[in-house]
């Protein structure tokens, strides 16, 4: 995909459905501007094509944003794999400064988190309340986030209290993403548990695969968190549907227990 603002009627083709029939079509009854290159053919833009409804305006959004190869491969930090979840994504999360935003499959508590002078090792809660206590702002989407919520809420109550610590239940979400200071993202498989991103030995871990980004293409994977965050089904930790539905799970959980 082209960076400039003008495609090609082959580009526009892909992004429309249309065929090149009806591209020409649009272009010689003067209902789709275009200019004609000297070598290249006719070029659109993709401006135009929002305006007349032909593509999303996420999509000109996306297009927009997207870069040539050579560039794409300067927004990407890193590769992370298997034990380096602990040293990159974990140690990204206790340096940042003002925003924590994640979105994880499953979220538990038996994870362990080094302390910030690497003697003891906490658990989420704790850690979460630390980050929190020292004015980062932690947002947590999540798809079975009631085992971290009934430990929080029996040892930890003070975080689920802190205006500065949001968790929802939003059943659909099965993404892995974690923001640090809206700067950089990791974008890969660990959910928030002991094999994928804990202090575990090596022969005990998950094989995890992921990679942070920064910069325009990370706006993407923003713009998906947001959906999750703000879908109409999603539930804060503070509602009361929150809580009944954690209560189900409580239950379900004893008798599986049993």
């Amino acid at each position: 995909m082209a960076n400039n603002k003008y495609i090609s009627t082959k580009e526009a083709v892909r992004l429309t459905g249309l065929s090149i029939k009806e591209i020409y079509d649009l272009i010689h009854n003067g209902k789709l501007p275009a200019h004609k290159a000297p070598k290249s053919g006719w070029r659109i833009s993709l401006q135009d094509l929002t305006t007349l409804g032909l593509i999303q305006e996420e999509t000109l959004y996306t297009t927009k944003v997207a870069k040539s190869e050579e560039d794409q491969i300067e927004n990407i930090i890193s590769y992370v794999a298997d034990d380096e979840h602990y040293t990159e994504v974990i140690r990204r999360m206790t340096e940042v400064k003002h925003d924590l935003k994640i979105a994880t499959a499953n979220l538990k508590n038996n994870v362990q988190i080094e302390s910030e002078d690497g003697v003891d090792s906490l658990r989420p809660c704790d850690f979460f309340l630390s980050l929190v206590e020292r004015g980062v702002h932690v947002q947590i989407v999540c798809m079975e986030p009631f085992g971290f919520y009934w430990n929080a809420k029996e040892k930890c109550p003070e975080l689920l209290e802190h205006p500065l610590f949001e968790l929802r239940l939003n059943k659909r979400n099965h993404m892995k993403l974690f923001f640090f200071d809206d700067e950089i993202v990791y974008l890969g498989s660990a959910n928030i548990t002991g094999a994928a991103i804990g202090k575990r030995k090596i022969k005990t871990r998950n094989y995890e695969a992921g990679v942070l980004l920064k910069g325009p293409m990370m706006q993407v994977p923003m713009r998906h968190f947001e959906k999750s965050w703000n879908d109409p089904n999603s539930l804060k930790h503070t509602c009361k549907r929150f809580f009944l539905e954690a209560m189900k799970y409580k239950k379900n959980y004893k008798k599986e227990k049993r």
